[in-house]
């Protein structure tokens, strides 16, 4: 089971998932599911965490990325399948757009311009 240690300059800190502090230097038994839901308001700079088994993706089986995906997941899907992102920075969803993208291209269609040939020769009246 992991555990999180507050370790903040201040003897208490107050906890964003329920009433209560956290108090410097006090390891708190939390499950698995607590940690992956809250693990966004654990900096490392104020909090050691130990114990943690780190999340997991569950991957469909056609490992095409969808919402459920982490984002460096997905940009790690878009650099092995080649496609190239803007930019230093893209969100999720921007990322998520660009495998829609990718997976479905727009299709193009090509019109053939022929030039009808307009001349009036003399055999043809």
């Amino acid at each position: 089971m992991p555990t999180v240690t507050y370790r903040g300059v201040f003897y208490e800190s107050r906890r964003t998932d329920a009433k209560g502090v956290w108090i410097r230097g006090k390891a708190v038994a939390v499950s698995q599911e607590w940690l992956n839901t809250h693990r966004h308001s654990l900096d490392s700079k104020n909090f050691l965490i130990e114990g943690d088994e780190g999340e997991t993706v569950d991957l469909k089986d056609d490992g095409i990325p969808d919402v459920a995906w982490a984002r460096k997941d997905i940009l790690k899907w878009l650099k092995d399948n080649g496609v190239k992102t803007s930019g230093s920075y893209i969100t999720k969803t921007a990322a998520l757009d660009l495998v829609q993208s990718h997976l479905n291209p727009t299709v193009v269609e090509e019109v053939l311009n022929e030039k009808e040939d307009t001349k009036v020769t003399g055999s043809e009246e």
